[in-house]
């Protein structure tokens, strides 16, 4: 079950153990980093963290595999759905040394079972007591209800289900409200569908602004799990003022920030995901933000992109293989991030194909990244007055652009080795 507080058990036990170990690691959400950025990725991050190594070829896996046999190590893998991938990523048990501790979290008990695994702890469910307590700390900054307060904080607890995340959401939305405010939370609440947590947990996206809904849904879709201080220059360079917003979404419980990264629970991310889907249910080309390589693929197939797009990121290996019009992006007048990426250590070709030559790209593009962008110079027709950041890797460059432009900021044209002054 999502939002019962696995990743909290698993993260407070590795807080508390890994002083007893010579070398630890954790890795949070893996079911998503592996669905990104590949499982290569998830290796080289924890064997970076554990011995200090970020290359897996043959020589170093056995130098790793080597130096691990004499070192113990505490290793925490988060979130892992599919127990072939589990086996992939840990390998032969036989090369950690006596004494380590791998802990795995999981909603599929079966994965863990699957894996034989020495031990398997059943989170439950928090009975009437634990759950108050809970909420009480969030919302009264104390462990019992104010005076005055225990009848709503009783029925507030009948809408959360005892589920650890809506208790604390709820509690961070509440928290310093008069009574009147309680009373008409329950009333919004005694008019969403029986069991909709999802409902429950939006009635805190409600409550921000514009910008900060903004915001929020960027880091849902696109930056759970970076690190806070780049998401902040990321922000603020879109015109958003990050800071403040970043604190709201604190505030609400909504992210969390765990050694400098952005944490965000499965739950609120699947809430963002679904706000996203539902600005248009049928047509993912009227949609604010993109990054599921299928939906993708029928925008681009069928040149359905419209103005309602701020965002589009893609991995270009998996997508199925795609032919671009000519035109596009021409319709995409408000796409501010563009990102059509290769995976780490991903050999395979692009299947974005482009024609002959493009013609435009958005005037309104403050972030683009293009691997492998297979023409000798950008689009004569975009005007760069609000590029950011141009990120073009293995790139057939050979020019920017055919007359003068401004950046606000010098591209990183990293390997693009054709382009000329």
């Amino acid at each position: 079950m999502g939002g019962i507080g696995k990743t909290t058990i698993a993260s407070a036990i590795y807080r508390k153990l890994a002083t007893q170990f010579s070398f630890n690691s954790i890795i949070l959400n893996v079911q998503q980093e592996i669905e990104r950025f590949g499982l290569h990725h998830i290796q080289s991050k924890y064997r970076f963290e554990l011995l200090g190594e970020n290359n897996t070829s043959s020589g170093l896996c056995l130098s790793f595999d080597q130096r691990l046999k004499w070192t113990k190590a505490l290793l925490v893998l988060d979130d892992v759905n599919n127990s072939d991938q589990l086996r992939d990523l840990i390998g032969k048990l036989s090369k950690f040394a006596p004494g380590s501790r791998i802990i795995v979290t999981s909603r599929d008990m079966q994965v863990l079972k699957n894996v034989k695994a020495d031990g398997i702890y059943e989170v439950k469910e928090m009975n009437f007591h634990e759950s108050l307590r809970l909420f009480c700390l969030n919302a009264f900054k104390q462990s019992y209800p104010l005076e005055g307060y225990v009848g709503l904080s009783e029925n507030i607890l009948n809408y959360a289900k005892r589920v650890p995340l809506a208790l604390k959401v709820l509690g961070f939305l509440l928290c310093g409200r008069p009574k009147e405010a309680w009373e008409s939370q329950l009333q919004k609440l005694d008019k969403l569908p029986e069991n909709d947590i999802f409902e429950v947990l939006k009635l805190s996206y409600v409550e921000l602004d514009e910008e900060q809904n903004e915001i929020f849904l960027d880091i849902a879709c696109f930056y759970r799990g970076h690190l806070e201080n780049v998401v902040l220059q990321t922000l603020d360079s879109c015109g958003f003022s990050s800071l403040i917003g970043i604190e709201v979404l604190k505030d609400r419980g909504l992210i969390s920030i765990v050694e400098s990264r952005i944490v965000m629970h499965d739950l609120i991310q699947e809430m963002g995901h679904e706000i996203v889907h539902q600005q248009c249910v049928n047509d993912p080309g009227k949609r604010s933000r993109l990054w599921k390589h299928r939906e993708i693929y029928k925008v681009l197939r069928n040149n359905k992109g419209t103005d309602a797009i701020r965002c589009i990121l893609l991995d270009i290996c998996k997508i199925e293989k795609v032919q671009l019009h000519a035109e596009t992006f021409k319709k995409m007048d408000n796409l501010r991030m563009m990102l059509f990426y290769k995976p780490y250590g991903v050999s395979k070709e692009s299947n974005v194909i482009l024609p002959a030559f493009l013609e435009s790209l958005p005037d309104d593009l403050k972030f683009l990244r293009w691997d492998g962008f297979p023409q000798k110079s950008l689009p004569e027709d975009f005007f760069p007055d609000n590029l950011v950041k141009l990120y073009m890797p293995h790139s057939h460059l050979k020019q920017l652009w055919q007359r003068d432009k401004n950046l606000i900021q010098i591209p990183d044209l990293v390997n693009a080795q054709i382009l000329k002054k």
